[in-house]
This record gives structure tokens, sequence and C-alpha cells, in this order.
């Protein structure tokens, strides 16, 4: 019983008949010996009528105690956030960050906003379960390592994951090397974007198709990179780098990349490319945040750049589209103005390119978190974490 409800979510009395196998008189006194062992937690289910003058009852594992830390640390800023384990967010903080390429100092200051949003919260290290720290740049699944060829050359081959754990304490991968206690994971910032958008944003609206369990989330920042949550669950490929769609080739005789190829998504439509591009016509020392005042305010070369960009951007997803029939594609970001206009070409560019049915499913639109859905989509992960550890401690295999 437990571990269905871990698999498969709360469900009825009647749910887990069947997914068990077992005889309702079996998961009837199995059901009052856990709950009397304050392992189950029963609500009344406000989506099904009362059959026979009774409310029907959903059962789900009882969240662990504790709370989790969600870390997300970009290119200009890092937001930490501490919530209890499926439960609110109970304290939030962000900082601007202008030497993110250093991941020394990154991680570093990463640490200090860590320990005093936990004290916001009225919580320390040793409350926490699990801490999950997303990062810009692709890693290595197996081993938490930074992957080449991205935007960061000074973090490549790094263990960020291991390197905060060292300045919190850590030791192998757990608070002062109990393996009962917190645990840091490492994730790309894309994947929590796309998960938290599923969790808590337009994923969870109810505006999109019936398919949203499937859906793609694409940040343009300094760097280009995509979420993926297929079937409901993150999709990090092969080696852990699936969605770096900056470095798909729109231009072969284009710009040389930093990956060794020519004309990568990112050499044409980044933000530094847009920002260059706007130079001619505003000024040189142009940064994002004027880009976002600019496409407010309706500055017709803004405009522009950022409109051809989500043409550029569509046509690439226009084939991710057909092959993997999402059915939400969110364009992500802190700048909510650009969002709004990427998205709008973007989805004009998939209807044009993408197969007709892929593109009649998909609903394009601009992410409704802005900028706290990676850090959200790390709270997410973290109590997924933090409730299958538990699973795993009470259903031993």
């Amino acid at each position: 019983m437990l571990a269905a409800l871990s698999e498969h979510g709360p469900g009825s009395r009647v749910d887990l008949g069947r997914r068990t196998g077992l005889s309702s008189s079996a998961i009837s006194a199995l059901t009052q010996e856990l709950l009397a062992e304050g392992l189950l937690d029963e609500r009344p289910d406000s989506r099904q009528e009362r059959r026979r003058g009774r409310p029907a009852y959903l059962l789900s594992l009882r969240a662990p105690e504790g709370v989790v830390a969600g870390i997300d640390i970009g290119n200009t800023h890092i937001r930490v956030a501490v919530g209890e384990v499926r439960g609110p967010v109970l304290a939030e903080r962000c900082v601007p960050l202008a030497r993110a390429q250093e991941p020394e100092d990154a991680l570093r200051r990463a640490a200090t906003l860590v320990g005093e949003t936990l004290a916001e919260a009225g919580h320390d290290l040793g409350d926490v379960r699990i801490a999950v720290v997303g990062v810009p740049v692709p890693l290595d699944e197996r081993t938490g390592r930074v992957a080449d060829n991205n935007i960061f050359p000074l973090w490549v081959g790094r263990q960020p994951g291991v390197e905060l754990g060292d300045l919190l304490g850590y030791q192998g991968g757990h608070l002062g090397g109990d393996p009962g206690g917190t645990r840091l994971v490492v994730e790309n910032d894309a994947n929590l974007g796309a998960l938290g958008e599923q969790r808590h944003g337009a994923g969870a609206t109810g505006d999109a198709s019936p398919t949203s369990g499937s859906l793609v989330y694409l940040k343009l920042a300094t760097g280009i990179g995509a979420g993926l949550v297929l079937g409901g669950r993150l999709f990090r490929g092969e080696g852990g780098t699936a969605g770096e769609i900056g470095h798909v080739q729109v231009d072969p005789a284009g710009v040389l990349c930093r990956c060794g190829s020519r004309g990568c998504l990112e050499t044409v439509v980044s933000v530094p490319r847009l920002l260059s591009a706007l130079a001619p016509v505003t000024r040189d020392d142009l940064d994002a945040d004027e880009l976002g005042r600019l496409v407010r305010e309706g500055h017709p070369g803004a405009v522009r750049v950022v409109a051809d960009a989500g043409r550029t951007v569509g046509q690439v997803l226009a084939s991710l589209v057909t092959v993997l029939n999402p059915g939400l594609l969110l364009v992500g970001g802190h700048l909510a103005s650009v969002n709004e206009l990427l998205a709008e070409h973007v989805a004009s560019a998939v209807q044009h390119w993408a197969q007709p049915a892929a593109a009649a499913r998909v609903v394009v639109r601009a992410s409704t978190l802005g900028e706290r859905s990676e850090v959200l989509g790390a709270l997410a992960l973290a109590g997924d974490l933090a409730v299958e550890h538990q699973r795993h401690l009470l259903v031993p295999r």
C-alpha cells in the first residue's frame, strides 16, 4: 500500500484495491493500522460526489517532518526558498550576483543566503531533509560534474553540489556525514523551471491541453536551454544534457560557437546577441533589464529583435513539438515583457512549421511564475525526493 501511494499518489480505498490486488477487508484493516501509526493522511475527496450519503476519502503518505530548501544560482542572481515538505513556502530571498562565471564567489554567496533564509523561516540546516540547487550549466547526471561547452568555462569539470555542500558542512552528500541527515542534490536550472511550472505555474492551472503532463520550458538568457517534462516526469536524457537546444544549428555558415560548431541557435538569439543587435540604435552598455523596459515602451528596434528571435526559436522548437507532442510550451526567464513577446512569435512559428496535429495540441505561452520558476521547481523536486526517501525507509527493496 505504501509503495502504491508513493508511486501513484493519493487514492481512495477502492483505488488502492485496484493498484495492489488486495481485498477490501485487507485494505480497510491496513488503512486503520497505518493511520494509527501516523504513516498516512486522510482527507475528503472534493472532486467526487457523495455516494449513499457518505463522502469519498483520499489516502496519502504523510509528508516527512522537517523542511526542504531550493537554491537557484542564475547568471545575475541567487534565489533561495525554504518550505515545508509538500507544503507552503516559509521564506524566500534573492540577491543580485555580478560574477556568476566565478564559481567560488557564487557558491560562497549561495551558502550565506541559505543560512539567512533558514533563519528567517525559523529553522537551521539540521531541519532540512533535502536541498536542491539549480545551476545554469549542463550537468553529467552520473557524476554531478559540469559538462563542457557551457556559458561559464570556469565551471567545467567542477561539482557544484559537492562544493556547496562543503561550504554548508556536508560530507559525502549528507550533513555531518550522517546518512540520515540532509542531502544536497544538484540539477540544471531549465529542468527545475519546467518542474516549477508543471507543479505551481502554467501546467497546474488547467488552462492547457489535457496532455500538459508533457511540457517544454524554454529559458532564454545568456545561454539557451529547455527543460522537458514527459509523462509527468523530468526527462534528462542518457547523460543528463537533454534540452540543450542552444546548440541546434540554424545557420551552417554562421558565427563560430563555443561548442565548436557554427551558427548554433545560441549565437543568434541569446540575450547578449539581442543586446548587441540593438546597440547601433540604442547604446553599447544596454543590459537585459533595459531591453525589457524598451519592449514595454514599444521601442521599434527592441520589438523587432525580440520578435525575430521568437520566430527563430519557434522554428527550432517546432521540430521538438512534432517529435514530442507536448501539451504546453512555455517561454521563461526574469523579463516578463520580453517573454510575452517571444511567446507570441514562437507560437506563430510553431503553428507554421510543426506537424499540424502536434501544433494543434500545444499551448504556447509565457511562463506564469517568471523568475521564481526555478526555485519553486527546486522545492518541488526536494519534496519529491524527501517523500521517496521516506518510502524507501518504510518499504525496503
